[in-house]
């Protein structure tokens, strides 16, 4: 049985066979170039602290007419597969500027709770936290985070700034929680990955 083939195209065993390898090497080097599946590794973990306080207020704004060096953060939550997780809960807190907590009022300073959009993005605006005294050393600026979202595993971590000049000395201090994409113009951000239950 002959196949029927296009007028004046070269039908000899050695022209078929040198079209086939050219399909063959195209199918190839485009399975090698495209880009495998790959898995987030959830966020790491870290100490919660002594001064978490629950229900914290849901707003943005965490220090509105407070003195410190603005920082905007954002960041968006995901799920390992980096499908976005939105309605997520991020809830923070870091202490001020001079290093203390605002562990009573009922203004929750330098607390709240943000949700995040349909795109998994949270934002929230505050001042830079300063460093706290630890006998001999001290704690570098941080802020404290819980994340929670359905189906996935609460997380609590902490945010650490690059540059910080104690970020060596401090036994909690994750590399992983180091965030170096912060601007001079205080904003920064931090994408949170939350592991399945």
């Amino acid at each position: 049985m002959r196949l029927a083939v296009a007028k004046g195209m070269n039908t000899s065993r050695r022209a078929f066979l040198g079209a086939a390898g050219s399909f063959a090497a195209a199918g190839l080097l485009g399975a090698r170039f495209q880009e495998p599946h790959k898995t987030l590794p959830p966020t790491e973990d870290n100490i919660e602290g002594p001064y978490y306080r629950k229900d914290a207020p849901f707003r943005s704004t965490l220090a509105d007419g407070l003195k410190g060096e603005k920082l905007v953060v954002s960041g968006h939550v995901l799920s390992p597969d980096g499908s976005p997780l939105g309605e997520a809960v991020v809830d923070v807190w870091h202490a001020s500027a001079e290093g203390e907590y605002d562990n009573k009022s009922s203004n929750f300073w330098f607390r709240g709770r943000v949700r995040a959009d349909k795109n998994g993005l949270y934002t929230y605006t505050t001042v830079m936290p300063g460093q706290y005294d630890l006998g001999e050393a001290k704690r570098p600026a941080h802020v404290h985070y819980k994340v929670s979202a359905d189906a996935h595993r609460a997380l609590t971590t902490q945010l650490y700034f690059a540059g910080d000049p104690w970020l060596d000395r401090d036994p909690f201090v994750r590399k992983s929680l180091v965030q170096s994409r912060c601007r001079r113009s205080g904003a920064c951000s931090f994408d949170i990955v939350l592991a399945k239950v």
